[in-house]
């Protein structure tokens, strides 16, 4: 994990210290990209370095969501979230609700209503998430 990582700066901007476990974590989710449950990042977390346990995990997953630097979604009304690094800020899917494949785009055309949301309620939005739920052309084509 560079010192120069994006998210090692998040951290510090916020005051929070970058222990090994914290490195560890970001570095398991930086090599694996997609979206990963607690389960598999613990794991990939002890494939790199077993002596980080499960609670670190579960602390770094907390800190990195209250900062924004992950994003828990619920994939096709999973009750278990799937973690996703959010590496510029937007992150959104279409899902086929026959098959469950899931295409992710990061354009989502939001800002003026986000803006327009901030000043009607005078709140600052951190965030959103978007999708979309449909029936892709391989299902349709299957008469699904």
């Amino acid at each position: 994990m560079d010192s120069q990582s994006p998210y090692i700066q998040i951290l510090r901007e916020h005051g929070c210290r970058i222990t090994q476990a914290r490195r560890v974590v970001l570095r398991a989710l930086e090599d694996a990209s997609g979206h990963y449950t607690s389960a598999q990042i613990i794991a990939a977390v002890q494939a790199l370095d077993p002596r980080v346990g499960r609670a670190s995990v579960f602390r770094a997953l907390e800190l990195f969501t209250r900062l924004g630097i992950l994003r828990p979604t619920y994939l096709s009304g999973s009750l278990t979230p799937a973690y996703v690094l959010m590496s510029d800020g937007h992150h959104h899917h279409v899902i086929c609700s026959q098959c469950q494949v899931i295409h992710e785009f990061d354009d989502c055309g939001l800002d003026a209503m986000t803006r327009q949301l901030e000043s009607r309620l005078n709140l600052r939005i951190d965030g959103h998430l978007l999708e979309f739920y449909g029936v892709c052309a391989d299902c349709q084509a299957a008469g699904a």
